[in-house]
């Protein structure tokens, strides 16, 4: 990823978490070769069929908020999200952990357990488990689509600063054209396995965002 927020954008179906799966590592790769590139750490070979190379997702460092939160039943929501964490990061009371359960909207939950909050709160409370994961780069697999529009325009800024102060790159897809708006990010419009288009919004997504606005309007 070149972007520090790169968008994937294709109908349901077209293989947009596969992806995800793959460059998280949580599914081996057929044919191919997969290569991350960071400033800080320079390129990393993740998968290369070839060269017999598959780096298991622990690894790798990309943790990846999936559509179906996978919280531990047993934990609490702030064990949930310590549990991403290191040693150095341990301390419950930890100022930058409380600003970070803020920002996600689940501070007030943080004793409760998973079967006690909503689907939408368990979103949330798996992005913020995400977030506290040492991380090269982070994985969104439609992260905000069980948020009303009004939290999800609230808290996709502060994400997004949180991320940038920690120089984190994102991968997230989508197939909500909103969303994708909100987000205001590089976005890769697949068609048919294959890039289409590659750019900002306006321009890659200029006929959804026509198509949208006219089915608003109607």
């Amino acid at each position: 990823m070149t972007k520090p927020w790169t968008v994937l954008f294709a109908p349901s179906g077209a293989g947009k978490t596969t992806i995800l799966r793959l460059i998280a590592g949580l599914d081996r790769l057929e044919k191919g070769k997969i290569v991350s590139r960071a400033e800080s750490e320079g390129e990393l070979v993740l998968a290369d069929t070839d060269g017999r190379v598959h780096v298991p997702a622990h690894r790798r460092s990309m943790p990846m908020v999936a559509q179906r939160p996978a919280l531990f039943p047993h934990r609490t929501v702030l064990g949930n999200v310590l549990y991403a964490g290191t040693e150095r990061q341990a301390a419950g009371r930890d100022m930058q952990l409380d600003a970070l359960l803020e920002l996600c909207r689940v501070g007030h939950l943080r004793n409760r357990y998973p079967s006690q909050i909503s689907g939408g709160e368990s979103q949330r409370v798996a992005l913020a488990r995400a977030l506290w994961a040492p991380a090269r780069a982070l994985l969104l697999d439609e992260p905000f689509s069980g948020l009303d529009v009004g939290l999800r325009d609230a808290l996709i800024p502060e994400v997004k600063e949180y991320l940038a102060a920690r120089r984190v790159p994102v991968l997230q897809v989508t197939h909500d054209v909103g969303e994708v708006f909100a987000v205001g990010a590089e976005v890769i419009r697949l068609e048919d396995g294959r890039v289409a288009a590659q750019g900002p919004p306006e321009i890659v997504l200029e006929r959804e965002r026509t198509r949208l606005l006219r089915q608003l309007g109607g």
